[in-house]
């Protein structure tokens, strides 16, 4: 396969001068022009995007991050709505994206550090939307080095350092929100499902809790990965709801729900008789498609990621560094899987 180098000998020009014509970005006589076109058409060399970036520092991708999961990125709904709504930022500002993963949960011992970090470091992406961390010491590091250093960067998450951009979905809020729903409806024992990534918020969210609504029992169990989780959940739901005085759940996602809804049929629970389900959606309409209709709270992940890409590729494209911080509000629909208790 021929080089950049190869097409510059034939034509007679230097390597700078071939880039300078590929990328238009500087008056070359009309004969050496033609002497790199013949050269390219010659060696039939279609210059690759990360090569044109590395001799203009430009690569004109982004990079988004997800750290490990045993779920595949293209298995949740969530996932998918936020690259839904990146792609559709791009084409705007000619940009196309990478997508970044971790093979293993990353360990603060791991001298290199999270993927990323390589990818920004060596500059094969101009920015970077971070869509979580699962270790928060190590992973908080790792982000203030690249804040540290002016890079741009937008995180999909609760706000960790002063300086920075980040998007935000309010977890707090719509988690009290959906324990005020149910003590609405006369619910005073709620299993809590949660991904293990929000446990720092669960025990504020508790406290709180107990103050504004009385009685409230909360049994909260936070969940490393769903696939693995499945025999503990089923031994919770015959545990507190079967046999206990729970009357509803909460699931913190519609994989979970799925999951959860298919328990309930082996236990011979009926929903909303036996038990009350309330979940988060992330793609709009999700619970209607359940049997019952699931009432839920939607989380927009479609416009976080517009945001999050429109806020990133303006600072890309206009050297932005101004301290940004955006919520995202939930919207409560509510359907048929709530009980109204005497």
């Amino acid at each position: 396969m021929q080089s950049i180098r190869d097409v510059a000998k034939r034509a007679g020009v230097s390597i700078s001068t071939v880039s300078r014509i590929l990328n238009n970005s500087a008056n070359v006589s009309n004969e050496k022009v033609s002497a790199v076109k013949e050269a390219l058409n010659y060696y039939h060399y279609e210059p690759n995007q990360f090569g044109r970036g590395l001799v203009k520092q430009k690569s004109n991708m982004i990079g988004v991050y997800f750290p490990f999961s045993s779920f595949s990125i293209f298995e949740t709904s969530y996932n998918l709505e936020l690259l839904k709504g990146i792609e559709q930022i791009l084409p705007q500002y000619n940009y196309n994206m990478v997508i970044i993963s971790e093979s293993k949960i990353y360990e603060s011992q791991d001298e290199s550090g999270p993927r990323f970090l390589e990818s920004a470091g060596q500059r094969k992406i101009d920015g970077l939307i971070l869509t979580g961390l699962i270790n928060k010491q190590a992973s908080e590091l790792a982000l203030k080095r690249l804040i540290d250093q002016k890079y741009p960067v937008i995180y999909i998450g609760k706000k960790l350092h002063q300086r920075g951009m980040n998007i935000y979905a309010q977890f707090e809020n719509y988690t009290i929100n959906m324990m005020q729903e149910l003590y609405k409806k006369g619910h005073r024992c709620v299993l809590l499902y949660y991904m293990h990534l929000h446990q720092i918020y669960i025990e504020n969210i508790s406290t709180q809790l107990e103050i504004e609504l009385p009685g409230l029992k909360i049994i909260p169990s936070g969940l490393k990965n769903i696939a693995e989780s499945r025999e503990m959940i089923a031994a919770q739901i015959k545990e507190y709801v079967r046999d206990g005085t729970c009357t509803a759940v909460c699931s913190a996602s519609v994989e979970l729900l799925r999951l959860i809804m298919g328990i309930c049929v082996e236990l011979r629970l009926s929903i909303p008789d036996d038990i009350s389900i309330l979940s988060v959606e992330h793609k709009k309409g999700d619970g209607a498609l359940m049997y019952p209709k699931i009432s839920a709270f939607y989380v927009p992940a479609i416009d976080m990621g517009r945001e999050a890409a429109e806020l990133l590729l303006n600072m890309i494209s206009h050297d932005n560094s101004e301290i940004i911080s955006k919520e995202f509000v939930t919207e409560y629909i509510e359907r048929e899987s709530i009980k109204q208790l005497t």
